[in-house]
């Protein structure tokens, strides 16, 4: 008896489960309206962020962020693929959370890492742009640390634009989401890295990019008519 009491139920649970309703694909991703124009846009860097994450002895993303950044974006509307960016960070600006006794700030900046008195800029410039969406893209350039320069790929994420700043000002914007991962290795920043990839005994040599960036330029104005010269006088 028991033997069909548990077959009866297995029985039930199974047609329950084949009734229930498949999960619902997921929606297709919307286009985001380019409302601005093409031209070139200076990088705002009062609304930029670059930051990098590494692996701090397995235990954690260790994040630090650098303030100074400046850029521009060669803007194509019609064809955004055919857009070009470049950008240059000063690494002296770099910024990390640590608040105890030591200047990790400088630490960081010294020969043995960045060498920010020899090596006072990255610069990023771009190379090829490939849509890989309706409003994402994967953007390669060259990124140069320590006056070594490698190719790398950020995924960008094309956000919103206005063709006139939304408070009124006479700008135009345009911003951007973007990650990417580099090899500090190959960069000639080899201080504490792991005995192999996966140990959890230094920082990894794996480091991950992540960028929010706005763009501005001064917005397109009507052309003003010119004034209307005054009639010959009549004699």
């Amino acid at each position: 008896m028991k033997f069909w009491t548990a077959a009866a139920a297995a029985t039930a649970f199974a047609l329950a489960a084949c009734s229930q309703p498949a999960p619902a694909p997921e929606p297709a991703e919307t286009a985001v309206v380019v409302n601005a124009p093409s031209g070139t846009y200076q990088l705002d860097p009062h609304h930029t962020t670059v930051t990098v994450r590494a692996k701090h002895f397995g235990l954690s993303n260790y994040a630090l962020r650098f303030n100074g950044v400046t850029g521009a974006l060669n803007f194509n509307a019609e064809d955004p693929a055919q857009s070009t960016v470049e950008a240059t960070v000063a690494v002296a600006t770099l910024d990390t959370p640590y608040s105890g006794d030591r200047n990790f700030d400088a630490e960081l900046q010294n020969s043995e890492w960045l060498d920010s008195a020899q090596f006072p800029a990255a610069t990023f410039r771009s190379t090829a742009v490939e849509r890989t969406g309706p409003n994402t893209a994967r953007v390669t350039g060259d990124l140069t640390i320590r006056n070594v320069t490698h190719p790398i790929t950020l995924d960008v994420r094309y956000n919103a634009s206005h063709a006139s700043h939304p408070m009124g000002f006479p700008t135009s914007l345009i911003g951007f989401s973007a990650r990417g991962t580099l090899l500090r290795s190959q960069y000639g920043l080899n201080v504490l890295l792991p005995s192999a990839p996966d140990a959890a005994d230094g920082v990894a040599d794996d480091i991950e990019l992540l960028i929010e960036a706005e763009f501005t330029k001064p917005a397109d104005q009507a052309a003003t008519p010119a004034p209307a010269q005054p009639a010959e006088p009549v004699n």
